[in-house]
């Protein structure tokens, strides 16, 4: 370990779990790396849920970088046994729930109002929500165990960039001022933007699709969905995985609301709103978690806001993308370069997949070959938001009509299932997150994105109109449609979505860094 104040190879902003992780990836390959952050870990953070993607890349970094203690993570069943004071949740699935209608809710045998499209085959290899005060902290503790400087309560007074490959940050720690030196600045500060905002990079948020605001945080008591299920006489034996198993979202016309529980019963919980022709962005005050909402009152149940964080969360706006991910000797993990909605739970994934392309190009490339990498990372990563975008933009406008809804869903399941099947078959490098690479798929939800707007706003949505929208998302899919979607067995119960086993693949063993 270096002596605090020195000089290293790369210098990381943010101990988040992603910070974290990539110092430690570099540290384990022989780099010097140093993480400054402001704040103290345990500490409440959002974005809790985890997908097979982000399992699978996970299983590989663990692998190629011999980072055995990671391999738990991977799964629930060992998670809980390796881990089991470290706080997650089981999510076997995505469970969505219709309340658009005037009277709300209403369960029906033929699941009309309800989606449930299945992740995992059982609860042992299930994914997982993260309890992230718990697993940040993990994260950020391990890094240091590989020799990682990790400097906490530590704020940054400047950065100056006196010349190529040449990083100068000043701060102060207790009332002492320091300085580090690097050649390398990589930016995994999230939403503070630390980098791009020192680089005058031109913020892009204004192109973003999607306008959403959010109020969220933690309760104890919240009743376990299954019961107000059981209460309506659903039909659960028809259900792929148990329902409090899985990232639950109630969906209304003017946007939706997450549950996701625990395995001590704590839940995450909050409401997302979407921006549209009646009302701007913003929640009135953070007391309107259910606004106009009266149905999550009985899911809600006699619930309380648990001690961490003691508090709701707002946010005016939750979408923020930037030009640029990385330049000739600086890099922004995907989470600091933008972000788009918590629908469809890509945030984990999506910064584990920016890693893992990022610690490549570092450890293996130099010279013109890292910057011509580094340009091609960039172009990735914004792109794959771009992508994000839409998928989710698509969704909302969906919110018209709980079958739009559900079509356009089947978009993200696509891309999701095709990614992981894809990642299974390749090396991991030649694969774009979410095939955002992929100019046919890119076209297709461009060009449907833009037929579905048309018709919500033509306010013609009958029953010939909706059907007709959806064979044409069914045919365009098909080449991406590797599990039957549009076609489950019973009406909007996916059960053979399940993601391939991790045991599938090889992946390429390390390469030593290059010198």
């Amino acid at each position: 370990m270096n002596a605090v104040g020195s000089n290293y190879d790369v210098i990381v902003i943010g101990s988040g779990f992603g910070g974290s992780l990539m110092a430690t990836i570099l540290a384990k390959q022989g780099m010097s790396v140093a993480i400054v952050d402001h704040g103290v870990h345990p500490r409440f953070a959002i974005g809790e849920s985890s997908t097979p993607s982000g399992n699978l890349i996970l299983g590989d970094l663990a692998r190629r970088y011999d980072l055995p203690e990671l391999t738990p993570l991977t799964h629930f069943g060992s998670w809980r046994h390796t881990y089991p004071d470290l706080l997650c949740g089981c999510k076997r699935g995505f469970s969505y729930f219709w309340h658009g209608d005037p009277t709300g809710f209403h369960a029906s045998n033929e699941h009309q109002h309800e989606l449930l499209v299945a992740a995992n085959l059982s609860r042992e290899v299930a994914d997982t929500q993260w309890y992230r005060p718990q697993v940040d902290q993990f994260f950020a503790n391990n890094s240091r165990k590989h020799g990682v400087d990790l400097l906490e309560e530590t704020k940054i007074q400047s950065i100056e960039h006196p010349s190529t490959n040449l990083w100068v940050i000043r701060a102060e720690s207790q009332g002492k001022p320091l300085t580090f030196e690097a050649p390398f600045l990589i930016d995994a500060s999230g939403k503070a933007g630390v980098l791009p905002r020192q680089l005058d990079l031109t913020d892009l948020t204004s192109q973003l699709e999607t306008k959403s605001s959010a109020i969220y945080g933690h309760f104890i008591g919240v009743p376990p969905f299954e019961e107000t299920l059981q209460a309506q006489g659903a039909r659960l034996s028809d259900y792929p995985f148990p329902v409090d198993d899985s990232a639950i979202h109630h969906l209304f016309r003017d946007g939706w609301s997450f549950q996701l529980r625990f395995d001590d019963g704590l839940t995450s919980f909050g409401s997302i709103q979407v921006a549209n022709d009646r009302h701007s962005l913003g929640l009135a005050s953070e007391t309107s978690l259910l606004h106009n909402r009266p149905s999550l009152t009985q899911v809600l149940g006699n619930s309380q806001l648990a001690p961490l964080p003691g508090r709701l969360y707002h946010i005016d706006r939750m979408q923020r993308l930037w030009e640029s991910a990385a330049g000739c000797d600086w890099a922004a993990l995907p989470f600091t370069t933008g972000f788009i909605d918590a629908l469809h739970s890509t945030g984990i994934a999506h910064n584990l997949s920016g890693i893992e392309r990022l610690a490549e190009i570092l450890l293996n490339a130099s010279g013109k070959a890292r910057e011509d990498a580094l340009r091609q990372y960039s172009r990735q990563i914004v792109r794959e938001l771009q992508l994000i975008d839409l998928l989710v933009a698509g969704c909302y406008a969906g919110l018209a009509d709980f079958r739009l809804f559900t079509a356009w869903s089947m978009l993200y399941f696509a891309a999701a299932t095709s990614y992981e099947k894809a990642r299974c078959a390749h090396s991991s490098e030649e694969v774009s997150y979410l095939l955002a690479g992929d100019d046919s798929f890119d076209s297709i939800i461009s060009t449907h994105y833009q037929l579905l707007i048309r018709l919500v706003e033509s306010n013609r949505l009958d029953d010939t109109a909706i059907e007709n929208f959806r064979q044409q998302l069914k045919s365009a899919i098909a080449p991406y449609n590797h599990v039957g979607l549009f076609e489950p067995a019973i009406s909007n119960m996916y059960t053979y979505t399940a993601a391939p086993s991790q045991s599938a693949r090889q992946p390429r063993p390390s390469r030593q860094r290059s010198q």
